[in-house]
């Protein structure tokens, strides 16, 4: 539940990048967790989890596809961010900072992390 200043309920009104990062997240998750279970399945019925087994798995759920969707939307989400950033007093005061993390996202997984947590936390009308 989000409060506004009041501490009255209000619901948060998400941008088209942040609504697609969220259901790509969240598929991925999914996956994943398909991926998981099958990969306990063998192992219950004692089976040896290989290379092969692993790779066989990763295809019949679609782990790379979703995977893939993931990253796209995580790329329209930064992309996004950076444009609806620029208006906001904190990066204008810190602008130099800011550009420095955006220019590290596509080799930092620690500032991809923290630009993805900044742009969840926006909470513009832009598209």
């Amino acid at each position: 539940m989000l409060l506004n200043d009041k501490g009255e309920d209000y619901e948060k009104k998400h941008s088209k990048a942040q609504i697609d990062y969220l259901a790509a997240r969240e598929h991925f998750l999914q996956i994943s967790k398909q991926a998981d279970k099958r990969i306990e399945q063998l192992k219950e019925q004692g089976r040896e989890v290989g290379q092969a087994e692993m790779e066989e798995i990763v295809e019949r759920v679609g782990l790379h596809r979703a995977f893939n969707e993931l990253t796209q939307a995580e790329n329209v989400l930064i992309n996004w961010s950076h444009t609806a950033i620029k208006t906001e007093p904190a990066f204008i005061e810190n602008r130099a900072t800011f550009e420095e993390l955006f220019e590290k996202v596509k080799t930092n997984a620690e500032a991809r992390g923290a630009i993805l947590n900044l742009a969840m936390r926006l909470n513009l009308e832009l598209v």
